[in-house]
């Protein structure tokens, strides 16, 4: 999975505020990952960090 699926899964958390409690509220990384996946977010937990890092450092 590339970048721009994660920055684009970053941009829903900042925007979506229902998808956003529902990641926040689900406690067990495996069923986390799970829906995440079940929105159509599937990238390594590496992409996604660089995604958020990049969405900091533009935002600051």
């Amino acid at each position: 999975m590339c970048q721009e699926l994660a920055k684009a899964f970053v941009e829903k958390l900042k925007r979506d505020e229902t998808f956003r409690d529902t990641v926040v509220m689900i406690e067990n990384v495996e069923e986390k990952l799970e829906y995440i996946n079940q929105e159509g977010f599937i990238f390594t937990s590496d992409e996604l960090d660089i995604a958020a890092s990049s969405i900091l450092d533009y935002n600051y």
